[in-house]
Formats: structure tokens, sequence, C-alpha cells
């Protein structure tokens, strides 16, 4: 019906050229409405897989709490060398992984289209001092790491300074070691 409506109205006084407009204005709409709804799809994905890890890590904090706990119930009465260690461990990694997921969530929610490498550094940074604790975090952190280097040269995070998150507690635990 459109194109023998544009065929009479062409051949009545050239109203061809305004539905050729209107046709090329949506078929632009609709390429663009295509491209948002893939880049819209891509977003959820991503939120969902970063969904997924922090809950990952969330259970493993709680983990780390339950042993603990578990350690501090069956602790000797005057206490054990190892448990105030441990406790300042399970601190150090709540602090560093907790720090690391609310950097990520704000940068995020300020802006969609965060540098992704930038925030990855980061996230490397506060695990960088509590890897060690769990081989999967270790195993992570070398995989994230190899990541970042194949994908932007040689660039290597930053190394974890002394006035991030959770500095005091590696400290701390660097003593205790």
């Amino acid at each position: 019906p459109v194109a023998s409506a544009g065929a009479s109205s062409a051949g009545a006084g050239g109203g061809g050229h305004w539905q050729r407009r209107v046709m090329d204005q949506y078929e632009e709409d609709r390429s663009r409405r295509i491209a948002l709804e893939r880049e819209l799809e891509e977003l959820q994905l991503e939120s969902e897989r970063g969904k997924q890890v922090l809950d990952g890590l969330s259970e493993k904090i709680q983990t780390l709490r339950a042993e603990v706990e578990r350690q501090r119930r069956t602790k000797p009465e005057r206490g054990c060398a190892s448990c105030h260690a441990v406790t300042l461990q399970v601190d150090a990694a709540a602090q560093s992984l907790l720090g690391s997921a609310g950097h990520v969530a704000r940068a995020l929610l300020r802006d969609s289209a965060a540098d992704r490498s930038e925030l990855l550094e980061t996230v490397l940074r506060y695990l960088e001092p509590v890897k060690h604790l769990d081989p999967d975090l270790e195993e992570l952190h070398a995989r994230a790491t190899a990541s970042l280097r194949k994908a932007s040269g040689s660039r290597q995070p930053v190394a974890y300074g002394a006035q991030g998150a959770g500095a005091g507690a590696r400290d701390e635990l660097s003593r205790h070691r």
C-alpha cells in the first residue's frame, strides 16, 4: 500500500519525495533503535555478570567469617597466636572486597560507559593485599592482571599504596606472617 500510494502521489505532483524521506528516517530510527537495544542487552549481561561476581565474593566473605567463627569456638581459653592473625586476614579481605565492589558500583552508577580497564585496575589494587588468602583469589588476580596486560600492552596495575583501602590491615598482616 505504501509503494502504490507513493507511486500515485509521485504521479500526482511529486509527493513521493516526502515519502522517501519518511522511509529513510524510519530506517535510520530503526537502525538506531536496534543498536541501542543491542547495547542495552550487552549492558544487562555485563551487569548480571558483575552481580554474579559480587555474589561469589559475598559467599567467600561469608565462608571466611564462618571459618573465623569456627576457630573462635574451638580456640583455647587463652587464645592462640594464629587466631588474631586469621581475624585480621578476614577483616582485611572483607574490607578489600567490599571497597572494590563499592568503587565499581559507584563508578558504573555515575557513568555506565566507565573505562572497564581502570575499574579492573582498581579492583586489582584492592585485591592485591589479600590475594594470598585464597587460591581462587590468587588465580583471579593473575588472570585479570594478564588480561589487562594483554589488552593494554605492558601497562601494569599500580601497586597497592599505603593510602589505599585496607592498608592498615595489610601492614598489620605483614607483621603476623
